[in-house]
Formats: C-alpha cells, sequence, structure tokens
C-alpha cells in the first residue's frame, strides 16, 4: 500500500484532507480545542500542496475559522488571534 502511495504526487495532500473530515467528525461529536488546533495546522499546510488561488484562500480561510476556535475554548484573548495564529500555524 505504501508503494502505491508514493507513486501518486498528491498522496500528502489526500492524506490531510482525509484527516481533516475526520477530525471535523470528532469535533463535532466532542468539541475540543485540541482537535481545533490539529485542523487548523492541517489546513496551513494543504496551503503548500495547491497552487491555485482559490483553493488556496478557501484553505486559509479554513485555516483561520479553526484557530478562532481555538482560541475561544481556550479562553485566549482577542488579540491572540491575530498574534498567535502565524506562529503556531
Amino acid at each position: 500500500m505504501t508503494a502505491r502511495l508514493h507513486r501518486r504526487p498528491d498522496w500528502r495532500r489526500e492524506c490531510l484532507i482525509a484527516a481533516n473530515r475526520q477530525l471535523e467528525k470528532n469535533y463535532e461529536r466532542e468539541p475540543s480545542a485540541c482537535v481545533a488546533l490539529q485542523l487548523s495546522r492541517n489546513y496551513r499546510l494543504l496551503l503548500t500542496h495547491y497552487d491555485q488561488p482559490d483553493i488556496k484562500q478557501l484553505w486559509q480561510q479554513l485555516s483561520q475559522r479553526w484557530w478562532s476556535l481555538y482560541c475561544r475554548q481556550r479562553q485566549l484573548p482577542e488579540h491572540a488571534l491575530r498574534d498567535l495564529s502565524a506562529v503556531i500555524n
């Protein structure tokens, strides 16, 4: 199975998308700041796997949305949304 994956140039992107789908389902069942943070990071990683501006913009928005949920659950001050997102993501 691993050999088949490595022959596909976009297998990393596909794995991240599949992981995000599962994480989003988990978050719906039981909201967790850790899951929101992981989703934000994964969407940020996806930005490196596409050159299409519209898709990159969507993934950037999703990353910011999940970062915002993380900050709310951790009760971080409002300025943390701007200041820390670049460091953690």
